[in-house]
């Protein structure tokens, strides 16, 4: 279980296989524990590192709030700490908005970019934030189980439970300030700045990003590839796994 000290912060990561790398961002109330499937079944091929943001999982935690540009600034740190000076970049959800802001502010670090159930823009009503605050455990057990494709939480309820329970185990602050700081940015007039190649992926039953979001995001990179996966929603690199590591592949071998 390897850390390495970033901006003070003892940061976990997990870092499997050899050969192109593939660095991989968590979103919100997450951690490295979203990649398994991607670091046991691509790291045959593939460096997979996967990285605990601060506050997350066994990194150690922050002392203000976080914010995505906050968050990009440490992965850029935690990749000049480990040496690696350029990698294929992949986010889900919150990560794929830390993805954007760091091909954004440090395009030499970033070789392909994959933004995973993501959007340009994320809106958190402020009824939802305080719903949140106010009610956490019951609103994050419901924003965990519906992040699942209906056809999953009927075959594998084990998998959906499995992802709740981890999911509440995240602080209570964390987890709130993480869906601040996702409602806040706004790249919707800079992604059309990026130049690196990107793949767009999103699950077709996904009720927290739209279709419409998954292909502005399409339509504003040029040249950028648009994945569905069917019969999956919000988390579809664990409903989906090996349809989700295949399109990894292509996307990598381009």
């Amino acid at each position: 279980m390897p850390f390495v000290k970033v901006n003070g912060l003892k940061t976990f990561y997990e870092d499997k296989g050899k050969g192109k790398p593939l660095l991989l961002i968590h979103g919100a109330c997450s951690g490295t524990r979203i990649w398994v499937n991607q670091l046991s079944g691509l790291s045959n091929k593939l460096r997979v590192i996967a990285i605990d943001l601060p506050g997350h999982g066994k990194t150690d935690p922050l002392n203000e709030r976080g914010t995505i540009e906050w968050y990009a600034d440490h992965v850029a740190s935690f990749m000049k700490q480990i040496g690696l000076s350029k990698a294929v970049v992949g986010g889900t959800s919150m990560g794929g908005l830390v993805v954007q802001q760091l091909c954004l502010k440090y395009p030499q670090l970033v070789e392909k970019l994959i933004i995973v159930d993501s959007a340009a823009k994320i809106p958190i009503p402020k009824k939802a934030l305080d719903l949140y605050r106010s009610q956490f455990e019951s609103t994050q057990k419901l924003l965990s189980e519906i992040s699942f494709s209906k056809k999953t939480m009927k075959n594998n309820p084990a998998l959906v439970r499995q992802h709740v329970e981890e999911d509440l185990k995240t602080d209570r602050k964390v987890a709130t300030d993480d869906y601040e700081a996702t409602g806040e940015v706004d790249f919707t007039s800079q992604v059309g700045k990026i130049k690196a190649p990107a793949l767009i992926i999103m699950g077709a039953d996904d009720l927290m990003i739209t279709r419409g979001m998954a292909q502005f995001l399409h339509e504003n990179i040029k040249g950028s590839k648009l994945e569905i996966i069917h019969d999956a929603g919000h988390v579809n690199m664990i409903e989906k796994p090996d349809e989700f590591n295949k399109i990894i592949l292509r996307f990598m071998g381009g």
